[in-house]
């Protein structure tokens, strides 16, 4: 959606004097979740107008005077009508003022800059896109990629929550960044994992190339991998080099489950979300561990066949419940 920045003003003045009708709450809301940077600027006038709440009288400062002229360079629009003016609103336009001190330029950027994509999979899917510079990017369940619609100087961003496999376009003027929540990988051009689910520590395996993982929060050693390495960042908050010895760490590529002493009962969690059936199993039969992989192309009955046999135990279909009990 397109806006001018005037408007954008508008609403966010109305928002924070909190007189926004349903509609222009919701046009509010998509152009904050638009950009990271709308957010940040959004926060920034609100800081101001909280700041400001104990004067509320009326004066008229040199700030709409300067601030008129700002607009007049950005674009030629009329003066918006129907907000109060007040000290607290001469101070909100103060804060825009210099928050876009860069001038119309960089109004410019904050409601032009490149549109960020977001593309997430649920618990039964993966997904495999290209992204702007031509690399592959295969996203495994549970995830969120994000990055800019189109990747121009500087570095090629993306950031990952859940897991993704990346085959990177090499280009050594723009270097490709995988952003976590705790860690920042770098790449010129290799294929390489990187899971950052919520609840797990952070790993990065490089299939091939070299690739530097580092505390993106902190300063920290950057760790530098190679092929057939690995790097941990653990609760400790520290990265952990190693060898990969599980070489089936991209098998979900191929929506191929591998278990590895694996609970029963995570197993068949996960075989309920990509069957679409539900499984119950005894408490008996859910801690037993079990190793086995899982192909797209097997019929659920085998899988249930391989599931029992490893815990000794046998499974009945009753209704639309798969049950498993102890033999």
């Amino acid at each position: 959606m397109s806006y001018t920045f005037d408007h954008i003003e508008t609403l966010i003045a109305r928002s924070l004097e909190g007189n926004l009708n349903p509609a222009e709450q919701e046009e509010l809301q998509s152009w904050l979740e638009e950009d990271d940077a709308n957010r940040r600027y959004y926060g920034e006038l609100q800081k101001t107008w909280n700041l400001t709440g104990a004067a509320d009288v009326d004066i008229t400062p040199d700030v709409e005077m300067n601030w008129a002229s700002f607009n007049r360079k950005l674009q030629a629009t009329s003066e918006p009508t129907g907000i109060v003016r007040s000290f607290r609103w001469y101070a909100f336009r103060a804060a825009a003022a210099v928050l876009l001190l860069g001038g119309a330029a960089t109004a410019w950027y904050m409601l032009n800059a490149p549109k960020q994509i977001t593309v997430q999979t649920a618990a039964n899917e993966t997904n495999i896109i290209v992204l702007p510079d031509g690399t592959k990017a295969f996203i495994n369940k549970n995830s969120s990629l994000r990055y800019a619609g189109n990747f121009k100087d500087g570095e090629r961003a993306i950031h990952l929550e859940g897991e993704a496999f990346f085959d990177v376009v090499k280009d050594e003027a723009h270097p490709f960044v995988v952003y976590t929540a705790n860690t920042r990988t770098q790449v010129l051009g290799t294929t390489f994992d990187v899971k950052a689910y919520a609840v797990q520590p952070v790993e990065v395996f490089v299939l091939t190339g070299k690739v530097a993982v580092s505390d993106h929060k902190k300063e920290s050693k950057e760790v530098v991998l190679t092929e057939g390495r690995k790097v941990t960042f653990g609760k400790d908050q520290q990265l952990s080099e190693d060898a990969i010895s599980n070489h089936d760490f991209i098998a979900w590529k191929d929506n191929i489950m591998v278990f590895n002493d694996e609970p029963i009962g995570h197993v068949i969690r996960k075989v309920e979300a990509l069957y679409g059936v539900k499984i119950v199993a005894e408490e008996s039969v859910a801690d037993y561990t079990i190793k086995t992989r899982i192909t797209p192309d097997q019929p659920l009955e085998q899988v249930l066949d391989v599931i029992a046999a490893s815990a000794t135990a046998s499974w009945e279909k009753q209704g639309n419940v798969y049950k498993l009990n102890r033999k």
